[in-house]
């Protein structure tokens, strides 16, 4: 390869129509992350950088830099006909590396596959990419949808610079690639879908295994966008004493317009154009804003929109601004209590589907909240809904014991008019694809709910009915 210098970087490449174009180009400094995207006689380019920083990153930026390697691993795995970015060229500075890559522009998988009707065709086609890198040992190490590109109906690997093609592979490699792939999306497949994937892969038996490693990477996720909460990131941007997610900035500077409620732990204020939810325990007040920021990495609306935690200072207690969702529905028990009783079959029905359908995503999604009353789940006017009381959201598979918690409290606050066939069937549908005693749950919460009035919040006020 011939080598070049400009601009404090030296260069490698074959293709002498690369010189004059990082010449002449803004290529991102060693001290950031960046990327340009250019064109080089007709053809698009792409330009990545690595930052390195302290004495390890200045070490691996000379033994190893992440530049070379992606341009090699490229080369290699072009050579094997797994579709990637064609690598051009690379550079090496003293605060980083860079990569030349011919451009490929298409969907990320995970954007494909959330627009997709066909979502069997795609996970045929995953587990087939799957199976070909292990017939040539390659191990992507970040193999999360993002970094698997659907191009011109093709797919495509790029971010290989954590890659290792291997001279053998182990079930824990497999189990690795497998597990990367699938954890953004397997809470969504049913089992038949997960039974059809591993079957076109040619190893079902290792499907266990990769559920496992599936289990670990969810909570090491969730652990570390918890870490990122009270730090600035991509996601989260301090502003003296507040931290605001990305895009947000804005938001939350009305005038005071109420007092909505006020006990022990909360006290929660309307402005003109927010919601602040003033904690007076500290710690309730991080865990509400850690699972805020946990579920706008996952990109789920599935709670009031936060704007933005300020801390507590002096002796003024920290708050969470958020959405003001006044206007645009309201709580289950008063939704119920207002409609239900003119409500056709058919749509008694819709709901029952609708409402056992959110829960079960939130299963999947591993989310669990430890207060579903009626009044935590709040119903929009669309029909969807979102839950309340961010802070008893936790991030763990459903057990039995917070499966009978869960539907003894929302049994015990809806209005008894819903009766109990549609009580049983909204349990049926629930728990269909769960692998627990249902009979034995069922007659739990059966006895449970029985031992309790029903308490709710009606459209008049407080409702205290006997079963």
């Amino acid at each position: 390869m011939r080598p070049f210098s400009s601009k404090g970087i030296e260069w490698f490449t074959d293709d002498e129509s690369l010189v004059d174009l990082v010449k002449e180009v803004d290529i991102p400094e060693g001290g950031r992350r960046g990327y340009v995207k250019t064109e080089c006689q007709g053809r698009k380019v792409f330009i990545k950088s690595f930052v390195e920083k302290g004495l390890p990153g200045f070490i691996r930026n000379r033994v190893a830099s992440r530049g070379k390697r992606e341009y090699d691993l490229g080369m290699r795995l072009l050579s094997v006909s797994i579709p990637t970015p064609k690598p051009l060229g690379y550079g090496i500075s003293r605060m980083g590396s860079y990569i030349i890559q011919e451009l490929v522009e298409g969907d990320t998988f995970i954007a494909a596959y959330n627009r997709t009707e066909n979502r069997a065709d795609l996970l045929t086609r995953l587990a087939s990419l799957l199976k070909k890198m292990k017939v040539h040992h390659a191990r992507h190490n970040d193999l999360h949808l993002e970094n698997i590109l659907l191009v011109n109906n093709e797919f495509y690997l790029v971010d290989l610079h954590k890659m290792r093609i291997k001279h053998s592979f182990t079930v824990q490699d497999e189990a690795s690639n497998l597990s990367h792939a699938l954890v953004g999306i397997y809470g969504d497949l049913n089992d038949e879908e997960r039974g059809s994937f591993f079957a076109c892969y040619g190893t079902p038996r290792i499907r266990e295994m990769v559920e496992q490693e599936m289990e670990r990477l969810s909570a090491r996720w969730v652990r570390r966008k918890k870490e990122r909460a009270f730090r600035e990131t991509s996601m989260i941007l301090r502003r003296d004493n507040r931290l605001y997610l990305a895009g947000m900035e804005g938001c939350g500077t009305g005038t005071f317009a109420g007092l909505i409620k006020k006990d022990r732990k909360v006290r929660i204020e309307r402005y003109t154009d927010h919601i602040r939810k003033i904690y007076r325990d500290k710690r309730r007040l991080e865990r509400a804003w850690r699972a805020h920021v946990v579920l706008a990495y996952m990109g789920l609306g599935i709670v009031p929109r936060a704007f933005y935690v300020e801390m507590p200072h002096g002796s003024t207690p920290g708050h969470i601004a958020m959405e003001d969702l006044k206007g645009t529905g309201e709580e289950l028990d008063r939704y119920l209590d207002r409609r239900y009783g003119s409500m056709s079959e058919n749509q008694k029905r819709r709901l029952e589907d609708k409402l056992s359908g959110y829960f079960l995503m939130l299963t999947r999604k591993k989310i669990v909240h430890k207060d579903v009353k009626a009044c935590n789940v709040f119903v929009s006017v669309d029909g969807n809904f979102i839950m309340l009381d961010v802070e008893d959201i936790r991030f763990r598979a459903l057990d039995e014991q917070a499966l009978k918690r869960m539907l003894v409290q929302l049994n015990t606050t809806i209005p008894k008019q819903v009766g109990t066939r549609a009580r049983t069937r909204f349990f049926i549908k629930f728990t269909s694809a769960m692998k627990v005693d249902r009979r034995v749950i069922f007659s739990s919460i059966v006895k449970e709910s029985l031992r309790r009035e029903i308490v709710y919040e009606g459209v008049n006020g407080l409702v205290r009915e006997t079963w």
